[in-house]
Order: structure tokens, then sequence, then C-alpha cells
């Protein structure tokens, strides 16, 4: 499904409305680029997208595949395929929701494509179309606006994570013994969201190098300095998971030999 569809040229937005896939296809070779977003396609769609813009198969193969973490593949010589995580922590269960976002770069278009549990992109537009400056540096600030939505959705889910932790933590080291259960359960949560935010570190290296437009390169270095952040963040939430599972195994063990005694003392 086409969630929205822009050509932009000069930093400006030209045409508004809906389009089909063809009409933006032929918009991206009226000089400019375009923007193409998609929410879970159908695989007749996403065919559709391949002829319209040329995509290799593999890149649509790729895209289309279920992954763990983020990569970016250079498919031909101009057209990058970037795949970003995305996370929704539920404070409820007290499970991170991942979504992905299959992103097909080249210098006239964007194709962007949400799969799952997905940041909506609707604000990241908007937040680029009042940079003209920004858009006239190209396809390539379309890149930067979804980074920088990404990478400031995972904030929300440290602090669910940290409440949660902070909980078991007062109740293990306060002497009463935590569910065990439910602190394997964060610390699973806390590794899959680890494997989301650390390698998309060496993804975004990887842009920086590759970007030809400088006026870019300090906000792909400012959404770096935040992802760096929230790795060690995560990072920091694993160890300290650990630590709490081995001292509530201990308390554990404390309350059984008390139990224990009293038995055999009665």
């Amino acid at each position: 499904m086409i969630v929205d569809c822009a050509h932009y040229q000069d930093g400006r937005r030209q045409q508004d409305g809906p389009a089909s896939v063809e009409e933006a296809a032929a918009w991206s070779r009226d000089g400019g680029f375009v923007w193409l977003g998609l929410f879970e396609p159908s695989t007749a769609e996403f065919a559709q997208v391949k002829r319209a813009f040329g995509l290799h198969e593999l890149a649509v193969e790729d895209a289309q595949s279920e992954h763990l973490r983020p990569k970016t593949e250079l498919y031909g010589e101009d057209v990058r395929l970037i795949i970003l995580r995305t996370a929704r922590y539920d404070d409820d269960a007290e499970e991170v929701d991942f979504g992905t976002i299959s992103i097909f770069l080249a210098p006239t278009f964007v194709v962007a494509v949400r799969q799952g549990v997905a940041s909506e992109l609707r604000d990241a537009r908007q937040r680029l179309e009042q940079r003209p400056d920004l858009l006239q540096t190209g396809s390539s600030s379309v890149l930067w606006a979804i980074l920088d939505q990404v990478v400031d959705s995972y904030a929300p889910v440290v602090a669910g994570l940290d409440q949660d932790i902070d909980q078991v933590e007062a109740t293990v080291f306060s002497g009463t013994v935590a569910p065990t259960e439910r602190i394997y359960k964060l610390r699973r949560e806390a590794t899959d969201f680890y494997r989301t935010v650390h390698p998309l570190l060496g993804v975004l290296t990887t842009i920086q190098r590759v970007t030809a437009a400088k006026e870019l390169r300090p906000y792909l270095r400012d959404v770096h300095d935040h992802l760096t952040l929230v790795d060690e963040e995560v990072a920091a939430q694993r160890d300290l998971l650990r630590t709490v599972l081995e001292a509530n195994m201990s308390v554990v063990s404390t309350e059984q030999t008390r139990v224990s005694i009293q038995q055999n003392a009665t």
C-alpha cells in the first residue's frame, strides 16, 4: 500500500496527492528525486515497484526476507539497500515489538518499505520538507530523516526496560525472591534489542563514509552519537540483568536453605 509519494526538486515538493508507482518512477526521471513510501506491500506491489524502478531482484528478495539485524548492501552501481529495525516497548507485556524498514536509495529515488511494527515516517517527511537546505542535498537527506526518527524512537524502549529492570532489582536486593522467569524474559528482550541497536552503528559508519553531501555529515554524526548512547545503555542493562539474575539465584538458595532448616527443626 502506498502511504505517500512526492517528487522533490530544488529543495521543494513538486507534486502532491495520490500517485501510482509508474507515475512516481516517471517523476524520478524528471530531475530531482522521488520519495515513495509503502506499508506492508503485497508480492504483486513489490514486483510492480521492482519493474518501475529497475531494482535488482536480489535486493528485492533481500528486502522481503526477515532480518534480525540492520544491514546495508550495494546493488549495481548506484542503488543501496539499507535495512533498519524499529522497536516499540509494550509496558503491559514487558516485551519489545520489532518492525523493519527497507530503504532502496538511489540518486533519483528513495523507496521506503515498512513492515510490522514500524515507526511512522510522516513526521520525518514533514520535518525534512521544512528544511529545503537539506532537501537540496539530494536523496541522502531522506535517509538521514528516517535514521534520525528510528534512532529517536529507541529512547522510549530504553526507558521502558529501565523501569521494569529497576522493579526487579529493588525486589531482589531487598532480600525478596523475584520471579526468575521475569528476569530471564527481560534479559531476552534486552538482548534482542541490543541486536537491533549495535549492528546499526556499523551501518551508520558505512553511510557516513559513502555519503557525498558534506552538508549532511554533521547530522549523520549527531544520529551516530545518539545511537552510541543507546547502545551503551542497552549493554549496561544486559549486564545489570545478569547481575540481578545471579543475585536472585542466591536469594532463592538462601530461602531454600532457611525452609530446609525449619523443616528439619520441625
